[in-house]
């Protein structure tokens, strides 16, 4: 008779925080209400794990014992860890076969996450999700949708959420997303289980709808910060571009007392440099048009005054002269040249200058017509090549002025010139 009582105890508190979206589970001490012999509740718990009814979580082998992070231990484990923990050090879940005799599953189909926790599946668990999932609240303008490299959150704006009008179903956030990636290196958008279950039904069954097919794993840097506590040790290819120009920006005020590029940098990732994105025509160019931005357009034209001739001058039919303002890439080409002494001024060309007037080529397609969107994954490595190109040029540039006398005060992370650059 305790056997069905502690199992019925084991399973109605699990169930009944569930409702409230909290799956959490009960302190086996607490099921001496129940059994007060402690050696006899052991026996009883090890009947009901044994029998694959209930599980343990112990808080030796856990931060939390009150939620299943993570799928749990072996039978056997369990058995051997129950014989030594005190009551109070372990918790008790009920099985998926157990809760299903208890309440009507199927109610739960409106929440697909959420009836995967009242299942048994650890909140740590993540699904994978095809990238356009996250393009609704990209396009929204009442969410914030914050990218971090490979991570990033979701949330409902303060706004929205406290206006009356807004439906209470959209009224949502998602605490992180991650990236992962298919045995293809596609990347897909990554959730744990615990922070899609706080969203409302509608979201959920949006979520899923987007779900991926195939094994989508983790990236590395999302479980090292997430999971495993650890530090990412090293930089997006996206940092290490903002900090080439920034590098850039002390190195020339401190070798000529002005800045080659303004600061346009932000404290997050803008839309179109990151990795969340489907590969679209449309997203790619965005990209394009984020580069632009650092790039070209952040160029300081006042920088090249008194060192090159900041205008050309042409006959037009009628004979008299005009005079037409250079483009900004055209000066820094010819002051590179003649305030440097390349090796090579044909791979200086090539390895420099190219890769930046072709992102200002690529840009003045969709600035100036109208383009077809299209979806392939020949973006992907589009992108990576692109953005590998602009390192490798803006490292160029930083790398000769760090070697002037009056640069020697400007300290260069190491990291920018060891294999420390992962390229999402």
């Amino acid at each position: 008779m305790h056997t069905k009582n502690i199992m019925d105890s084991i399973a109605e508190k699990f169930i009944v925080g569930a409702k409230r979206n909290r799956f959490n589970g009960i302190v086996a001490s607490k099921l001496l209400e129940v059994e007060e012999t402690p050696d006899e509740l052991k026996k009883v718990l090890e009947e009901l794990i044994r029998a694959n009814k209930a599980s343990a979580i112990f808080a030796c082998s856990s931060p939390n014992m009150h939620i299943k992070r993570f799928p749990e231990m072996p039978i056997g484990k369990q058995i051997e860890l129950l014989t030594d923990q005190a009551l109070d050090a372990f918790c008790l879940y009920p099985t998926a076969n157990e809760v299903r005799k208890r309440t009507n599953v199927e109610a739960w189909s409106d929440r697909p996450f959420s009836k995967e926790l009242l299942l048994g599946e650890p909140q740590l668990g993540y699904r994978a999700f095809d990238m356009g999932v996250l393009e609704r609240y990209v396009s929204d303008p009442r969410y914030d949708i914050v990218f971090k490299d490979y991570m990033g959150q979701m949330s409902i704006k303060n706004d929205a959420y406290g206006d009356k009008k807004h439906p209470e179903r959209d009224k949502v956030s998602l605490q992180t997303f991650g990236l992962g990636f298919d045995n293809h290196g596609v990347p897909h958008t990554i959730a744990f289980l615990r922070y899609l279950a706080d969203l409302s039904p509608d979201h959920q069954k949006y979520w899923q709808s987007y779900s991926a097919s195939g094994d989508v794993r983790m990236c590395k840097q999302y479980y090292q910060t997430s999971i495993a506590n650890e530090w990412w040790r090293n930089r997006s290819i996206r940092y290490a571009i903002t900090e080439e120009l920034r590098l850039i920006r002390e190195l020339s005020n401190a070798i000529w007392g002005k800045s080659l590029f303004r600061d346009q940098s932000g404290k997050y990732v803008p839309i179109g440099l990151t990795s969340f994105l489907r590969p679209t025509a449309e997203n790619f160019n965005r990209l394009v048009l984020s580069l632009d931005k650092l790039l070209s357009e952040s160029i300081e034209y006042s920088f090249f005054e008194g060192s090159c001739a900041m205008e050309t001058e042409s006959e037009r039919p009628d004979g008299k002269i005009r005079a037409q303002r250079k483009a900004s890439l055209t000066l820094l080409e010819e002051w590179l040249l003649k305030e440097i002494e390349w090796d090579d001024p044909d791979t200086f060309k090539k390895v420099v200058i190219q890769p930046l007037r072709k992102i200002r080529r690529l840009r003045q397609r969709p600035a100036h017509e109208f383009t077809r969107d299209d979806f392939s994954n020949k973006y992907y490595d589009e992108r990576k090549k692109l953005l590998t190109d602009t390192l490798i040029s803006l490292a160029n540039i930083r790398a000769m002025f760090a070697s002037h006398p009056k640069a020697r005060n400007v300290k260069i992370p190491e990291w920018l010139n060891e294999s420390c650059i992962d390229v999402f």
